[in-house]
């Protein structure tokens, strides 16, 4: 029986001194992440935003991201959803096109090119899909597309002829993905576009009063994206994540600068060029007739101080646009400020994107708030390949093979260096604490019950010798008075 009680004093003992409550594993959390559209890093300078002001307190900003080369939008937001950068997954760029048929599909009409796409890179709802979770996508470039014989399960594309603008339809879209998909259909992840600041940043250009009145709606749109998310009670499991593809520079016209004009280049002609994308920006493609590409490049290499052109295979690896076979043998691209014409000027935008992802001008912001997040945190620059491993994180999945790494943006999360979790450590030190001086005084009550246990027993053996010694002389003495009878 004294046994019995020991052991059972040994196991209950280290609980008797622990809390009551001890830190329960979270369930895991849902990821939003939204994209604004050419939005640059320093568009909040110029224009009060105290929504995104405030959700910089609340979570974590970056100084700036820097977006994959080619800075345009297809290929940069596919980047987002895979971790890979343009020369990894294939989207090298916003118009699908056929060399030998000579076919250009403008934006819109390539969102539905399936092979386009699907080119071996799975974007991040499709990774979420196969591990049981539930994806949402909402006019995200990419959205319409089928990976693998798969698309993501919950999604809307935008029509054809879509304003990007409308302020009425933001807010709809957001209705819809915190008040349907996220509350009532319990979407795991969902991504959500808007065209703007771009739009504004091309007509009118990056300083325009335009592009600044733009911005003041997208500020009112983060209020309404984290408004309506209180409002369905996902404050506490859901982690926004807002970023943008790339940035916006000033085109530069009007006798200011000498202007890139292709044709007026001595030794070149668009007779030597099979296939090309020029006039698209700043940035071109070429597939020289076959034994022209060496005249070609001659022609062109420093024919003008702001253009740049490289053979495929010699393009700076930096930028990570050279190893992959959609992307033709010529390249070129032209210093920011300036765009590459090719007969003559066509191009009247005011600003544009497309230039090297080193310069200041197409720099992207960034924004996250959430519970996994730490709070009033300014983190410095980081590409924004690192997004996707992030985002994997955060829903506990296992990443596809990417570019990215966890370790970019690891100290934005919620660790030992947030007072949340110092006090999650400081009760666990407490616990193990007391749990230790419990199982040290359950030890001692145990060696104490056998000290008592072993002295009683020997106070008991002499109290039995001696009752038995007064027996045997009581007996004796019996026999003694029998004898002397």
């Amino acid at each position: 029986m004294l046994l019995t009680v020991c052991v059972l004093l040994l196991l209950v003992s280290p609980t008797l001194g622990a809390p009551l409550s001890r830190p329960q594993a979270k369930p895991r959390n849902k990821v939003l992440l939204v994209s604004f559209d050419g939005f640059r890093w320093d568009y909040d300078r110029d224009v009060d935003t105290p929504n995104l002001d405030t959700m910089a307190q609340d979570g974590v900003k970056a100084t700036y991201v820097t977006p994959p080369y080619l800075t345009i939008t297809s290929p940069a937001h596919f980047t987002l959803l895979t971790g890979r950068y343009i020369e990894s997954h294939g989207v090298i760029h916003n118009i699908w096109f056929n060399t030998t048929t000579q076919e250009k599909k403008q934006y819109y009409m390539t969102q539905f090119v399936d092979e386009y796409w699907d080119n071996g890179s799975l974007p991040i709802w499709i990774t979420a899909q196969r591990q049981g979770l539930k994806a949402g996508s909402l006019h995200f470039p990419g959205t319409a597309a089928t990976y693998k014989g798969q698309r993501v399960e919950v999604n809307q594309v935008e029509p054809r002829f879509y304003d990007y603008s409308n302020e009425t339809e933001w807010q709809i879209n957001i209705d819809t993905v915190m008040g349907s998909w996220f509350s009532q259909k319990d979407l795991d992840f969902v991504s959500l576009y808007f065209g703007e600041p771009d739009q504004a940043g091309h007509t009118y250009g990056p300083d325009s009063e335009e592009r600044r009145e733009m911005v003041k709606q997208v500020d009112r749109t983060v209020g309404y994206i984290r408004s309506t998310a209180k409002k369905h009670g996902l404050t506490d499991r859901l982690n926004i994540i807002i970023t943008a593809d790339h940035g916006m520079t000033t085109v530069l016209r009007k006798g200011l600068v000498k202007e890139i004009i292709l044709s007026q280049i001595p030794g070149f002609s668009f007779r030597d060029i099979k296939f090309h994308l020029v006039d698209y920006g700043p940035s071109g493609m070429m597939l020289p007739k076959e034994g022209m590409l060496d005249k070609v490049y001659k022609a062109l290499k420093g024919a003008h101080p702001n253009l740049h052109v490289y053979k495929k295979e010699d393009m700076p690896g930096r930028l990570h646009y050279s190893n992959h076979p959609r992307i033709l043998p010529l390249i070129l691209y032209a210093d920011p400020g300036y765009v590459i014409n090719g007969l003559f000027p066509v191009q009247n935008s005011k600003g544009e994107h497309g230039f090297d992802n080193q310069a200041m001008d197409m720099k992207p912001f960034f924004r996250a708030v959430g519970p996994d997040f730490r709070k009033n945190l300014v983190v410095g620059p980081f590409e924004t390949v690192n997004v996707y491993p992030l985002m994997c994180h955060l829903l506990g999945i296992t990443p596809d093979p990417n570019n990215g790494s966890l370790d970019a943006t690891r100290n934005m999360l919620v660790s030992h260096k947030d007072t949340g979790t110092h006090e999650v450590s400081k009760r666990s030190a407490q616990s193990n604490v007391f749990i230790g001086l419990a199982a040290v005084a359950g030890f001692l009550v145990v060696i104490f019950i056998m000290v008592i246990s072993i002295y009683k027993r020997r106070k008991d053996n002499q109290s039995n010798i001696g009752q038995l010694s007064s027996e045997n002389k009581d007996k004796e003495e019996v026999a003694r008075k029998q004898t002397s009878l």
